[in-house]
C-alpha cells in the first residue's frame, strides 16, 4: 500500500509539474519584450521543471484511482514542489536558495511576505522586471489555486479530482456549484479571471497606473497576496483612487468566490450568507477603533490597512507598525481572523468563526436547558456535527501550531511581539508582522532557521494544517 501510494503521488506530481512549466513562459515574454540580459534563464527553468515532470510521470506511471487519502499527499507534495521549482528563476538571479524557498513559498501561498533586502533610496525591488511580475504571478496562481487549476484544465483526473479540490479548497465546507468538481473549478477560476482583468483595466484607465505595475498589482490582489514592484508597497503611489480601486477588489477577494458566482447568476439571496454578515460587521468594527485609535484625519489608511489584513493580502500604505498599541492589537487580531471560506485569503476563516460562535451560544443554551435538543444552523440550515468537530479541531490545532512556532523564534532570539507576529503573518498567509517583521522592515534579517519555521508555517497555512500534517501519520501511508 504505501509504494503504491508514493507511486501515485509521484506520478501525479509529475504530471502537475509538466503543466507547470509554461508558466515561466509570460516572464520570458517580458523578459524579451523590455531587452533582459538575462531572460535565458526562463528556458533554462521551463526545461529543468518539464524534465523532472515528464521522469516523475513516467518512470511512476500508474492507473491507480485517485482515492480520499491519496488526495492529502499529492495536494501537500505538489505544492511543496511547485514552491521549489519557483525558486529557480531567483536562484538564477542570484538569491541564496533559503532566501529564494522563502520567497517562492511566501508568493505561491500568496503570503506576501519578502526577504528581498533593497535600500530604503530605490523606489523599486532590484530585481528584473520579468522577476517582479514572477512573484506576482506565482500569488495569481496559488491564490485560487494550482490544483484547482489543473482540475479546470485536466478532465482527465475525473472522479479523483474532487478528492484533491477538497484538500485545497480553503475553508471547512466545500461546495460545488456544478456536479462535477471540474466545472467548479473551472467556473471559479472564471471568475478569478474577470475580475483580475477588471482591476487591470480600472487601475490603467481610471487610476491612471502604469500597465506593468497595474497587471502586478491586480495578481497580487485578487490572489489576497500582496507582492508588489515597489519597496514601499501601495504608499509608493500616493495614489487615492488607486487605493480605492484595489481596497473594493480586496474586499471581493476576501469574500467566498461561490458567493460571486450565486450573485452574478443573480441568485441575490447568497449575500444574506452569515459568513458574509460577519465578514462585513468585523471589517465595518476594525475600520471604527482603528479611527478611534489613529485619528479620522488618516481614515483612508486605516480603512485600507483593516480590509489589507483582514483579507490577507497584506499591501501597505502606512506604517501601521508605528500605530499605537491599541491599532496594532485590532490589527493583529485580524490576521488570526483572515476571510471568508472558498476567498482566496489565508488565516482561521470567518466561517469557522460563525460557527464557534453559534456552537457556543448552543453550548449556554443547554447549560440552562440540559435535555434540551438545540440544533446550531448555518444559514438557517442545520450543521453537521462532523462539521462542528472538525471547526473545533482546527482551531485548538491552529493556535497550538502558532504558539508552539512563537515559542521556536523565540529561543532563536526575537522578541516576543516580532515572534507572534510573524507566525501569525505566515501561518495566515498575512505578509508583514510587527516589530521586526513590520511594515517598514521585512524578514531578510531573521536568522536561517527562524525562515525555515516560517516557510513551514506558510505551508501549513496555505493547506489549512491537516493536509500537510497528514504526511506524518503512519496510517495515512498504510491505508
Amino acid at each position: 500500500m504505501v509504494r503504491q501510494r508514493v507511486r501515485l503521488t509521484l506520478h501525479i506530481t509529475g504530471s502537475f509539474l509538466k503543466y507547470f512549466a509554461l508558466a515561466y513562459v509570460l516572464p520570458l515574454c517580458i523578459a524579451i519584450y523590455y531587452g533582459e540580459a538575462n531572460w535565458q534563464i526562463y528556458p533554462y527553468a521551463l526545461l529543468i521543471t518539464l524534465g523532472v515532470g515528464l521522469v516523475l510521470e513516467f518512470a511512476f506511471k500508474t492507473d491507480r484511482v485517485i482515492e480520499r487519502t491519496d488526495g492529502f499527499a499529492i495536494v501537500a507534495f505538489t505544492w511543496l514542489l511547485i514552491s521549489l521549482f519557483g525558486t529557480l528563476p531567483y536562484v538564477f538571479s542570484g538569491l541564496g536558495f533559503l532566501d529564494a524557498s522563502f520567497e517562492a513559498m511566501s508568493g505561491f501561498t500568496t503570503t506576501g511576505a519578502t526577504i528581498l533586502n533593497t535600500p530604503a533610496t530605490e523606489a523599486f525591488f532590484t530585481l528584473p522586471r520579468s522577476v517582479l511580475l514572477w512573484r506576482s504571478l506565482t500569488q495569481w496562481l496559488g491564490g485560487m489555486g494550482v490544483i484547482a487549476l489543473f482540475i479546470a484544465v485536466l478532465p482527465r483526473l475525473g472522479v479523483g479530482g474532487s478528492q484533491l479540490f477538497d484538500r485545497e479548497f480553503p475553508g471547512p465546507m466545500p461546495e460545488r456549484i456544478r456536479p462535477r468538481f471540474s466545472t467548479t473549478a473551472r467556473l471559479l477560476w472564471t471568475i478569478y479571471v474577470g475580475f483580475t482583468a477588471a482591476q487591470i483595466a480600472l487601475l490603467c484607465l481610471w487610476a491612471k497606473l502604469p500597465l506593468f505595475d497595474a497587471t502586478c498589482i491586480s495578481f497580487s490582489t485578487l490572489s489576497t497576496g500582496g507582492f508588489t514592484p515597489t519597496v514601499q508597497s501601495i504608499g509608493f503611489y500616493g495614489n487615492p483612487v488607486a487605493e480605492y480601486i484595489i481596497m473594493i477588489f480586496m474586499f471581493l477577494a476576501g469574500m467566498n468566490f461561490i458567493v460571486h458566482h450565486h450573485v452574478i447568476r443573480g441568485k441575490w439571496k447568497a449575500i444574506r450568507d452569515d459568513e458574509l454578515r460577519l465578514y462585513v460587521i468585523i471589517i465595518s468594527v476594525a475600520i471604527f477603533l482603528l479611527v478611534a485609535a489613529q485619528g479620522l484625519s488618516s481614515y483612508r489608511a486605516e480603512a485600507f490597512q483593516a480590509i489589507s489584513i483582514m483579507t490577507t493580502t497584506g499591501f501597505v500604505t502606512a506604517d501601521f507598525g508605528s500605530w499605537a498599541s491599541s491599532a496594532k492589537m485590532v490589527l493583529l487580531a485580524l490576521m488570526f481572523i483572515g476571510g471568508c471560506g472558498g476567498s482566496t485569503g489565508g488565516a482561521i476563516k470567518v466561517v469557522r468563526v460563525v460557527t464557534l460562535i453559534k456552537h457556543t451560544g448552543v453550548m449556554m443554551r443547554k447549560a440552562i436547558f440540559p435535555n434540551a435538543v438545540i440544533p446550531l444552523k448555518y444559514n438557517r440550515k442545520p450543521l453537521q456535527e462532523g462539521i462542528v468537530r472538525d471547526v473545533i479541531s482546527f482551531f485548538f490545532l491552529y493556535i497550538l501550531v502558532a504558539l508552539v512556532a512563537s515559542v521556536m523564534l523565540c529561543f532563536l532570539g526575537l522578541d516576543i511581539e516580532t515572534s507572534v507576529s510573524a507566525v501569525a503573518a505566515t501561518l495566515g498567509n498575512v505578509g508583514p508582522g510587527l516589530g521586526g517583521v513590520g511594515p517598514s522592515l521585512n524578514y531578510a534579517l531573521l536568522p536561517g532557521a527562524a525562515k525555515f519555521i516560517l516557510i513551514i508555517c506558510m505551508w501549513l497555512g496555505r493547506l489549512e494544517l491537516f493536509t500537510v500534517l497528514m504526511l506524518f501519520s503512519p496510517r495515512l501511508w498504510k491505508g
